[in-house]
């Protein structure tokens, strides 16, 4: 089950968020909370439930050893350290990157939890453990707290990796209110917008411009472009609706991506997403000795992206672009920022743009073959002229949903217009009143067509 299908968007959470009211304790608020969040992990294979909370009473267990042996005996403690990786990277394995039995075996676990979620539920773990271990928080006596913690759907589809420390306060004591549930309601549903509306219409363009009869210049470019911007919105999508799910929970934290800068170079660009697990892995490989080196650090970079890109999948083509990607923050780290940091931002943006290109472009093809033949493309190489008809006709068709896309991407333009509808409420009660209205209306039109998008494609 994902957080765009129906039978979560209008089942799963409503139960959730409704139940919760009955009983204003945390404690009840969080046996609600694990109980959905079980369906919600283990929906069409329930008996893998079991691996769910064994995993749990593991981390249990061993982040109260952790932490008993942390000040008595350091390499004692470290080894319970690596035993929690093993576990979570084979759990993480075996949901996520089954290769044991085929696809139609009863044992194959590929539909317990989809891939990202299985990452995301492995990462927390560990980040659990390796906190405890490094003296962030205590280690958790309670299970109950600790199963809360865990399980928790609204952190489980794109993150964010929130840490314990920062989450034990809403586990113990939280209550929801109307502001919350709004605001909340308000992010879930925009997120939504984003992953059934931008990105399937930036979906249809890339498909037009990488995957026609004939390849032009234009399409190539555009059409991975495309590709890169439908990556971009599902993912914020699903932040942005994990993050409106916590809020109507009770819950919040951190935000998972930021805003599209170029002045960091790629290093920055590669950071503006998944910002909260980019931050484990740079705590984690930050405590190797040396880690205040230039060089060391920007080989930690280097397995870092390697590390992340097998995350997602494991395969050539995902091999490559994280070592390649690995490579230019490496450059980056020892002379490249330096040598290109002066630039004006214009020029930093046709670096990030050009190599975000060339190198990301390689998660869209199977093979190095068909990524070498459409970097040809992108310099006429091969290609069939500058345009075909098919491409241009898709793009006029979704040019407005581009230019809505583009908005919501461009901060000065996104923040421009709030501020804006913001002054504008403040010059009167009436004014007030009115963009509310207009808030609320835009939110409840965009949920509708979201959920009929949705009916059509279930259909």
């Amino acid at each position: 089950m994902i957080y765009s299908e129906l039978l979560f968007f209008l089942g799963v959470l409503p139960v959730s968020v409704l139940l919760s009211f009955f009983d204003r304790s945390a404690e009840y608020k969080n046996l609600i909370l694990i109980l959905t969040s079980v369906v919600f992990l283990s929906w069409g294979k329930p008996l893998y439930v079991l691996l769910i909370f064994s995993t749990v009473i593991a981390e249990y267990a061993l982040g109260l050893g952790i932490s008993a042996l942390r000040k008595k005996s350091s390499p004692a403690a470290a080894a319970l350290l690596l035993a929690d990786l093993l576990m979570n990277a084979g759990v993480f394995l075996l949901y996520a990157h089954n290769y044991i039995f085929p696809d139609s075996s009863k044992l194959h676990l590929g539909a317990s939890l989809i891939p990202i979620g299985a990452g995301y539920y492995t990462a927390k773990g560990f980040s659990y453990a390796f906190d405890v271990y490094t003296g962030k928080c205590r280690a958790e006596k309670n299970i109950f707290c600790l199963m809360t913690y865990m399980v928790s759907f609204h952190f489980l589809m794109a993150g964010p990796v929130v840490r314990y420390g920062d989450t034990e306060p809403y586990i113990r004591k939280r209550s929801i209110g109307g502001k919350a549930l709004s605001d909340g309601l308000s992010r879930l549903v925009f997120g939504l917008g984003k992953i059934v509306i931008l990105a399937q219409a930036f979906h249809r363009i890339s498909v037009s411009g990488l995957e026609g009869r004939e390849a032009s210049v234009i399409g190539s470019w555009l059409g991975m472009a495309a590709f890169l911007a439908e990556c971009w919105f599902s993912f914020t999508g699903l932040c942005d609706m994990a993050k409106g799910l916590g809020l109507m929970n009770g819950f919040d934290y951190e935000e998972n991506y930021r805003d599209i800068s170029f002045g960091e170079l790629m290093t920055g660009y590669l950071k503006s997403a998944n910002t909260t697990l980019v931050k484990l892995f740079s705590d984690v490989l930050g405590r190797a000795p040396g880690s205040g080196n230039a060089f060391i650090a920007g080989a930690g970079a280097l397995i870092g992206c390697v590390l992340i890109a097998l995350w997602y999948h494991i395969s050539r083509m995902y091999l490559l672009v994280g070592l390649a990607l690995g490579a230019l923050l490496l450059l980056e780290r020892l002379f490249l920022s330096k040598l290109l940091g002066k630039l004006p931002a214009a020029l930093k943006a046709v670096y990030v743009l050009l190599f975000s290109h060339i190198i990301l472009g390689g998660l869209y093809f199977d093979s190095f073959s068909d990524h070498k033949h459409w970097v040809g493309t992108l310099f006429g190489r091969g290609a069939a002229g500058l345009m075909t008809d098919s491409f241009g006709k898709t793009l006029l068709a979704n040019i407005w949903l581009v230019a809505a896309a583009f908005i919501c991407a461009c901060a000065p333009v996104r923040k421009a217009l709030g501020g804006l509808l913001a002054r504008a409420g403040k010059s009167s009660s009436q004014a007030y009143t009115a963009v509310s209205v207009i808030k609320t209306v835009f939110t409840a039109a965009l949920l509708v067509v979201c959920v009929i998008t949705l009916a059509a494609e279930a259909a």
